[in-house]
């Protein structure tokens, strides 16, 4: 069985994220990285995925500078879902900025996406204040149509992937993207 472990942020979304990895199968460990001492973990599991919500204001230096040294020694598949998008993109360079709040349905256009092959345009939820700022660093590739915000990311040479938006909020086509990560995860 499929081991994930789930990077607790206490989003909305959390139990739709924990009843869709559920529902394909996977086991799940739920932690607060906030409030484990010590390194975030990088070994006993098949994958991580790092939920919406947000970093406590006292610890996020701290919680940041964890998980920069999680991806350096991060093996396994990594899915980093709103927030967690954010704090992929900060730990690799990327530059991030605070925008007007963005909630509800909207429609996002992907290019060739790894995590969604044949899935272009689509409707999501969002639900966020911050965004990652074009030209990406190298070490990013973005799989976000010309023009619109960065929805979509991968790192170069690794399986670590993120988005902007909810894929596990609602019966949308996005749903695709969690089952092929939990696919990928796979043993």
């Amino acid at each position: 069985m499929t081991k994930v472990l789930i990077l607790n942020h206490r989003g909305v979304s959390l139990d739709a994220l924990v009843g869709l990895v559920r529902s394909l199968g996977a086991e799940i460990d739920l932690i607060e990285p906030e409030t484990i001492v010590g390194p975030l973990p990088v070994t006993g599991y098949d994958g991580f995925i790092a939920s919406g919500g947000f970093l406590r204001s006292a610890s996020h230096r701290d919680t940041l500078r964890r998980y920069y040294d999680f991806f350096q020694d991060l093996e396994r598949p990594y899915l980093g879902v709103c927030l967690g998008m954010k704090i992929l993109g900060f730990c690799y360079g990327a530059r991030i900025r605070k925008i007007p709040p963005v909630v509800g349905a909207r429609r996002v256009s992907l290019r060739d996406f790894p995590l969604a092959p044949g899935l272009s345009e689509f409707r999501v939820r969002q639900n966020h204040k911050y965004e990652l700022v074009p030209p990406l660093p190298h070490a990013l590739e973005n799989f976000t149509a010309e023009g619109d915000p960065v929805q979509a990311v991968k790192v170069v040479g690794k399986d670590q992937y993120a988005v902007q938006f909810h894929p596990e909020v609602g019966e949308t086509p996005a749903r695709v993207i969690v089952e092929n990560f939990i696919s990928m995860c796979s043993p």
